[in-house]
């Protein structure tokens, strides 16, 4: 049975606690039990009692008992090799299972709770980055339809609300825009953002494709950030078509005065190429892997490719 949040096993007269799970109690000590096997059954079992009837996590309970958290990883800027600042990532704890990030923002969609889940998020992140006080842009992810939707509502300065309860300056940090070529009009998410730029808060788009949508986003947001999509990271050094696309898009930011910058930069070669193209920004895991706590250096080993300045 279930009982004030633990896990008993008992085995041969021991007793297994474990702290978070339901209990299980056997009535003869002397029974004999598979204490794995008995764990995975509970672990089961808890796990699906906090699904709904279609197999998805119940996003509302998980927010309420604030069972996510905030990882950081860091953008560095290819000339000097400084930190430019830190995007954060959410991350699921591992009593979910195989549960990813993008599994529950899409039962959050389903069970129309994803402006709720995203606005959590960022209220995670910010509380997590005042604890440390780095130098610095810190970035949040934020969908455009969430945007809309808080912009639709009236309630846009529910977002300046999270700025104001932890004491972060608005200057201080970005949205990271995420499935801005999904929404029926562009225009509905320029006017989100309006009151949110007056504030002084910097927005990137992500996961910029080159494509004629993603242009026509480009043309009416005027970001700060423009974010490549990792296709045109990964194995850059082989591949002449990537540079070329890379090379226009440095021609194109430079003349919007925007920056570029390059995800999922996993090896020496990415980071040299990237910087030879005149992109401005970078991050991946050779860079530095998201940690729950921020930098102010880069690594030694992108210390060697970025040169001296890279301190």
């Amino acid at each position: 049975m279930f009982t004030g949040g633990r896990l008993d096993l008992h085995t041969g007269g021991r007793v297994l606690v474990m702290q978070g799970m339901p209990t299980l109690i056997h009535s003869s000590p002397t029974t004999k039990v598979n204490p794995v096997r008995v764990w995975t059954q509970n672990l089961q079992h808890w796990w699906r009692a906090r699904q709904d009837s279609s197999g998805q996590p119940q996003v509302g309970k998980i927010l309420e008992k604030k069972s996510l958290s905030s990882v950081f990883q860091p953008m560095v800027e290819l000339g000097s090799g400084a930190v430019f600042g830190h995007e954060a990532l959410v991350r699921v704890p591992r009593s979910m299972g195989e549960l990813s990030f993008d599994n529950l923002l899409g039962a959050a969609e389903t069970q129309r709770c994803q402006k709720q889940l995203e606005l959590a998020c960022v209220d995670y992140a910010i509380e997590r980055w005042m604890q440390e006080r780095p130098k610095g842009q810190l970035y949040v992810n934020i969908s455009a339809k969430t945007l809309v939707q808080l912009h639709e509502s009236g309630t846009t300065d529910s977002l300046l609300q999270l700025l104001r309860k932890h004491k972060l300056q608005p200057k201080n940090m970005g949205l990271d825009i995420a499935g801005y070529t999904r929404i029926g009009n562009v225009d509905a998410l320029v006017a989100a953002l309006v009151p949110l730029r007056a504030a002084g808060m910097s927005m990137a788009l992500d996961d910029f494709k080159a494509s004629d949508s993603s242009m026509l986003v480009w043309k009416k947001v005027l970001p700060s950030i423009v974010k490549m999509a990792p296709r045109w990271t990964q194995g850059i050094d082989g591949n002449m078509e990537s540079c070329s696309v890379v090379s226009s898009m440095v021609r194109m930011t430079k003349k919007h005065d925007c920056l570029l910058l390059a995800k999922s930069v996993e090896s020496e070669a990415e980071l040299r190429v990237m910087r030879q193209l005149g992109v401005d920004l970078a991050q991946g895991y050779f860079l530095g892997s998201p940690a729950a706590d921020t930098i102010t250096t880069v690594n030694l080993r992108a210390r060697a490719v970025l040169g001296a300045e890279a301190h």
